[in-house]
């Protein structure tokens, strides 16, 4: 049946540098493209990756480095805002027994370790580098670079995040929705006792929560109400968000608190969705990641989506038994459902945190739902 030799991968992210890995273990040519010269050095301090994020990386081959350099968890801690326990919440096996229910991972470690992969497995790479233009000729795609040069493929994935170049071009009237919220993050010390997520709900601003991601540090975040176009600059970063935090008087909320004026790397980013709630492709132009569903991270499913995404579309494109076409769209019937739950309850958990409506014990059942969602085969 129909071949798919070569594939251009546009974007070097988490998904992108996925799929180009995923693609060479199947023996089909992947180059990938870059707009950012240097991908290595991240922006933030880390993320959580769940159990099902791990196993889709342990079928490339991926699974151990990553966890090697990460922070396992079974559960994650609830708490009042002044630090008191309200329960333990177990995470379900989304991995499956094989592996951790989470591990906070370093974002520049996790980006290494992709990168390196994909370069080991033979996918070409340029970086400071994007597309001038995509010709669709309904056998192949005709790529013009923005060096100049140009090369035919057999298929064109955009990973290029949730504000996708491609997805403009395929889908120009889907556009990321704001949600009311920003979310603050900032690399601080590991504190005693720190070996989990520990989350703190009722704050005066929304959920507060520390992920530890190496032995020596972790990450403090808030999620707060926030206008849409609410910007702040580098010097207004560290000391409102000391101030947030100090309306929290849990022990290691202080602690972080503290810590702000010496981290260097504060952040401050606006939440927004996004659902292509169909196909992610025309012909032989696609998308996955970011660029075709995004939530926000209430559920740490972001990195673990995208790359379940890729896991799966090299599995289907080397298959060649049927059409391209039919492949494609075997890959949208394993993914759109999934992908749609987590966008769906993200979004469901985010608005909780807007409205103050939601208890506890609300969150937990959601987020117990989705986890036995997605302990389900992807």
């Amino acid at each position: 049946m129909e071949q798919v030799n070569s594939i251009l991968i546009v974007g070097a992210g988490i998904a992108g540098l996925t799929l180009a890995t995923a693609l060479r273990r199947k023996g089909i040519n992947a180059d990938v493209i870059e707009i950012k010269s240097d991908v290595r050095q991240q922006p933030g301090v880390g993320l959580s990756m769940q159990g099902n994020s791990l196993a889709a990386l342990g079928r490339i081959g991926l699974a151990g480095s990553v966890l090697r350099h990460s922070i396992p968890g079974s559960y994650l801690n609830i708490r009042r805002p002044d630090g008191m326990l309200l329960t333990h919440q177990a995470l379900l096996p989304m991995g499956g027994a094989g592996y951790p229910g989470t591990a906070g991972v370093s974002r520049s470690r996790l980006h290494e370790i992709l990168l390196d992969a994909a370069g080991n497995a033979g996918a070409q790479m340029r970086f400071g580098l994007t597309f001038q233009t995509l010709q669709d000729n309904g056998d192949s795609v005709d790529a013009v670079f923005s060096d100049g040069s140009q090369r035919r493929y057999d298929l064109v994935i955009g990973a290029d995040g949730l504000y996708s170049k491609v997805r403009t071009l395929l889908f120009p009237e889907v556009n990321p929705r704001h949600l009311g919220q920003a979310v603050w993050r900032a690399g601080v010390k590991r504190m005693p006792g720190n070996f989990t997520t520990e989350l703190h709900f009722g704050g005066a601003y929304g959920v507060a929560g520390i992920c530890p991601v190496t032995e020596d540090t972790a990450y403090v975040y808030i999620v707060e109400s926030a206008n849409e176009g609410t910007r702040y600059s580098e010097e207004q970063l560290a000391p409102l968000m000391m101030s947030k935090l100090e309306s929290y008087s849990s022990p290691m909320l202080a602690d972080a608190a503290r810590q702000l004026p010496n981290s260097s790397s504060i952040s401050f980013r606006p939440l927004e969705t996004l659902l292509v709630d169909g196909s992610w492709y025309r012909s032989r132009i696609m998308i996955i990641g970011d660029a075709a569903h995004c939530g926000p991270p209430v559920l740490a499913q972001g990195a673990a989506m995208g790359i379940e995404d890729a896991v799966v579309l090299a599995e289907v494109l080397a298959d060649t038994r049927d059409s391209l076409s039919q492949r494609l769209e075997k890959f949208m019937k394993r993914r759109l459902p999934r992908v749609a739950l987590v966008v769906r309850n993200s979004v469901q958990l985010c608005e909780w945190e807007v409205t103050h409506q939601a208890t506890p014990q609300d969150v937990g059942r959601v987020m117990r739902e989705s986890q036995m969602a997605l302990c389900e085969p992807f």
